[in-house]
């Protein structure tokens, strides 16, 4: 295996879905105090050329809560890989009619930071259910904002039951099931990348788009066989947990292709597809580009 191809695969498995646990992900603090009831803690990653101070900034927490959550002491030396808990992180699950704007109000602070911590682009939406990081200050550390003040897109149908077919749109839907992990924030700190659909094993797996594979191989243990087609508008899929891969690294594919068939090979226990979708800055949420 060549070095751009070994870098690749790690590349790919440090954001891989469900298994890093380099991820910035919540830890539930099951504190039953009044001021910890709407908090939750995050372990966070420290990256070559972090402070303190950078820290703060881009988590939205005191340096001195990072000091005291950590037991840090002078002079407060930082290392590439350290963890570090971030202890007063306000999470807010998000409620029917609610938007950013008026989150934001509600806790004092600043759209532009909310989407930051969160790492929300422009065009991203919330919807109910969605849990979202409320950046700390002085102001909110006991808010809790209850009501919303205007109405937003609403989904489809319940987050957890929705059944997903081929519909026309710029992209297919690369496969027909019931999704049965969505995208985002899960359970015991963990945070899915993509989205999970169950299908029988030996169902058809489609290619989303035209594009070439870059990856077809079983080297990622927690994936199984698993296929990656790089798209024409940089735009990289991700397909998980499969039987039989019917293409090979190189092999040009158009959308609507079957490149694969449904399986449970990796860490899974039932056939399912694991899908995502990824550009340069990361994972993006499948539904919102999915028909």
């Amino acid at each position: 295996m060549n070095k751009n191809f070994f870098k690749f695969i790690i590349i790919f498995l440090l954001f891989s879905a469900c298994t890093s646990k380099d991820y910035l992900a919540p830890v539930i603090d099951k504190s039953d105090s009044s001021q910890n009831r709407n908090k939750e803690k995050r372990i966070i990653t420290v990256y070559e050329g972090d402070s303190l101070y950078s820290i703060s900034k881009r988590e939205g927490v005191p340096i001195s809560s990072i000091i005291r959550a950590n037991k840090l002491e002078p002079p407060f030396t930082l290392f590439k890989g350290d963890k570090l808990i971030i202890a007063e992180a306000n999470i807010y699950k998000v409620k029917k009619g609610n938007t950013l704007f008026d989150i934001a109000q509600c806790y004092n602070v600043s759209v532009s930071d909310i989407m930051k911590i969160n790492q929300l682009k422009s065009n991203d939406k919330i919807y109910e259910g969605d849990k979202i990081f409320i950046p700390f200050n002085e102001n909110n550390i006991n808010t809790s904002c209850k009501k919303p003040n205007k109405i937003i897109a609403k989904k489809s149908s319940k987050k957890n039951n929705i059944v997903v077919g081929n519909k026309s749109s710029t992209y297919v839907w690369p496969v027909k099931g019931e999704i049965i992990s969505n995208f985002g924030l899960l359970a015991k700190g963990l945070r899915n990348d993509g989205i999970n659909i169950s299908a029988s094993i030996g169902e058809p797996v489609f290619a989303i788009e035209s594009g070439k594979i870059v990856y077809a191989g079983n080297e990622i243990q927690a994936f199984g066989n698993l296929i990656l087609v790089k798209h024409y508008n940089n735009k990289t899929s991700a397909y998980a947990h499969l039987d039989k891969i019917n293409v090979v690294k190189g092999e040009k594919v158009n959308k609507g292709q079957v490149i694969a068939l449904v399986g449970n090979s990796g860490k899974v226990s039932t056939p399912q597809l694991h899908f995502e979708i990824r550009d340069k800055n990361g994972p993006l949420n499948p539904l919102k580009f999915l028909p």
